[in-house]
């Protein structure tokens, strides 16, 4: 019973789909009624934390070499993280002739406005940034900006002498 206790004292948010579909519904609340596609919220839910790569507010997470695959590896995470989101009406999928897109539900603003951490504060407001620096761009500039940087991060990461250890 101890065990159990402790666990339920330590619970695990962080890289989950909790905590990527907190900054998903973070993002599509402040876009709203902007329906977003998987791609792009995969692409914003990595540059809502890491905004100093677009030299635009400070990132809220630290720089690191692996950045590049990090982008990667957020689509699982994301998508788990709107289903959990949408299980609540907080998110809403919605089929388009483009495919799936997804928009912050009725009561996500409600919602939204609650979290009221320092860290929370610093999300919406990079979400807010991001809504009127990345949102408004075509899919094609979203994968040249993507592009671009993912080729500066890896020239960055290859001239690391730290980066092999």
């Amino acid at each position: 019973m101890a065990s159990a206790d402790r666990r339920r004292l330590k619970p695990r948010i962080f890289n989950t789909a909790f905590e990527s579909g907190l900054r998903s519904l973070i993002l599509l609340t402040a876009c709203f009624p902007v329906r977003l596609g998987l791609r792009r919220l995969v692409v914003l839910d990595y540059l809502v934390v890491h905004s100093g790569d677009l030299d635009g507010p400070e990132s809220l997470h630290p720089q690191e070499s692996s950045r590049s695959a990090e982008l990667f590896v957020r689509r699982g995470l994301v998508d788990a993280g709107l289903s959990l989101m949408g299980t609540r009406g907080l998110v809403t999928r919605l089929a388009t002739a483009e495919g799936f897109r997804f928009q912050a539900g009725e009561e996500a603003g409600t919602f939204v406005d609650l979290l009221r951490s320092d860290y929370t504060v610093a999300l919406k407001a990079r979400a807010d940034w991001l809504t009127k620096e990345v949102v408004p761009l075509s899919d094609g500039e979203i994968n040249d900006l993507v592009r671009n940087r993912l080729n500066r991060w890896d020239a960055e990461f290859q001239s690391d002498p730290g980066a092999g250890k």
